[in-house]
């Protein structure tokens, strides 16, 4: 294997330890009942996944198409939908503009956590949690499926990584 590849594959597995952690934290802080730790470890779980998605995205990267795309990771995952909402975090700013314009009804709906309730407004709040679904302005997106995902690439990992120690 070269060395560009051990060099991706090498980071790939650091942001699949970060988010590890961090999905760790955020699971810990809903048996806690912290709720700004919730959503603070829940977007830092995000952070690291797409990352993850972005490295094993190699198309508008010739060379780390050429260092990595022969392993097909890229293929046994499909992290995508969730950059979507990794965006609508990071530009939260924007989001947050949209949102008071569109809500003219003055409730204000955010860092909720909802297990299971009826005729909740999921369309007016900011960020909501329905277990382990992340709603955000009534978009879903369930953080263990994004996990799951991730731990398909975890194992894959140990076969195509030299150790350098």
């Amino acid at each position: 294997m070269g060395f560009e590849s051990q060099v991706y594959l090498g980071e790939i597995e650091t942001q699949i330890e970060f988010s590890e952690r961090s999905y760790r934290e955020f699971k810990d802080s809903i048996k806690a009942g912290d709720n700004k730790s919730i959503f603070y470890h829940a977007h830092h779980f995000l952070v690291h996944a797409i990352n993850i998605d972005k490295l094993l995205d190699s198309t508008n990267s010739p060379q780390r198409n050429k260092a990595i795309a022969k392993y097909n990771l890229a293929e046994m995952v499909d992290l995508k939908p969730f950059r979507r909402l990794r965006n609508h975090l990071e530009h939260y700013e924007t989001r947050l503009d949209r949102w008071l314009k569109k809500n003219t009804a003055s409730n204000f709906f955010d860092r909720n956590i909802i297990v299971g309730a009826v005729n909740f407004p999921f369309e007016s709040a900011l960020r909501t949690l329905d277990n382990e679904v992340f709603v955000f302005q009534g978009e879903r997106y369930d953080l263990d499926i994004l996990f799951d995902q991730i731990l398909k690439v975890k194992a894959k990992l140990p076969n195509l990584i030299d150790r350098w120690d």
